[in-house]
């Protein structure tokens, strides 16, 4: 994982959770094959000390024509999100510590009279050619207080392995989540059912569409971006000075893109802009 120099105040729960991930993901030692549907292995795993089970997605795009950077985006990217977790209600990123780290907020709908979940956590993403991990853990933080109307649960892991294998990329989706309050158990049967199975909907969201810009080189500060699948826009928000690259996904742009909000040389597959200050840049079909 490339370090960048951050104030992330959370640093130390992020790394933490990064490798749980990693060591979770590692094989399937002492997990528990469930079931199989729409083309995910449904695994669970129990951890001493805990009372709730881990649960784990697998699933391959059978496919060489993506990357694991290019899933791992439609994974962790909001705007995408919306569009293949049924459950997903709305976040919001309440700081970027690096392009590769945040501080978020999301809120998970419910089925009446079960109120609403939220949960506060921290991101990190460790991103390679060949494997991407995506780790993702409550925190507590001053600046997101509690919501009127929902009752925070502890995301105690969760979290993506993206990676090349033989025949195409692999997708493993990880999570041990504590949904707090009173809530029917047929509910929560119903969450540990259904959250493995994102690995599936986020390779089906690939196929049909590709994928979003992402950064693959920054010397600008990151202050927040987001998508919208609809438009398929991407804005983001940068300050300081210095430059960004994204890579650019044809399938999502088959005409090319276009920007705004700041001056951009455009290649085949990347688009760079340099900033001197506070600026807000979209990319845009062309």
């Amino acid at each position: 994982m490339v370090v960048i120099e951050s104030n992330n105040r959370h640093a130390a729960a992020s790394r933490k959770s990064l490798e749980f991930l990693k060591e979770l993901s590692a094989s399937l030692d002492g997990w528990d094959l469930s079931s199989e549907k729409e083309g995910v292995k449904l695994y669970t795993k129990s951890l001493a000390g805990s009372t709730i089970n881990v649960v784990r997605g697998d699933t391959i795009i059978k496919t060489d024509k993506y990357t694991p950077r290019d899933v791992a985006t439609v994974a962790t990217q909001p705007g995408c999100r919306k569009i293949w977790d049924e459950k997903f209600d709305q976040s919001e990123v309440k700081e970027m510590f690096t392009p590769f780290e945040s501080l978020f907020w999301v809120k998970l709908k419910a089925p009446w009279p079960v109120s609403p979940r939220d949960f506060t956590g921290i991101s990190l993403r460790d991103m390679n050619d060949d494997v991407c991990y995506v780790s993702m853990s409550s925190v507590e933080d001053p600046t997101v207080p509690p919501v009127s109307g929902c009752v925070r649960g502890n995301l105690i892991i969760s979290g993506w392995k993206i990676y090349k294998t033989e025949g195409g990329i692999g997708i493993t989706y990880i999570t041990q989540v504590d949904m707090a309050g009173s809530i029917p158990s047929s509910f929560l049967k119903s969450i540990h059912l259904q959250v493995p199975l994102c690995a599936g909907k986020v390779a089906d969201y690939v196929t049909s569409y590709g994928c979003p810009p992402y950064t693959v080189e920054a010397t600008a500060t990151y202050v927040r971006e987001t998508f919208d699948h609809s438009k398929r826009e991407l804005t983001i928000e940068l300050t300081g000075e210095g430059q960004v690259t994204w890579k650019i996904n044809s399938q999502m742009y088959p005409n090319g893109v276009k920007i705004s909000g700041a001056e951009a040389e455009i290649t085949d597959d990347k688009v760079t802009v340099k900033v001197s200050g506070p600026a807000t840049v979209k990319i845009n079909k062309a």
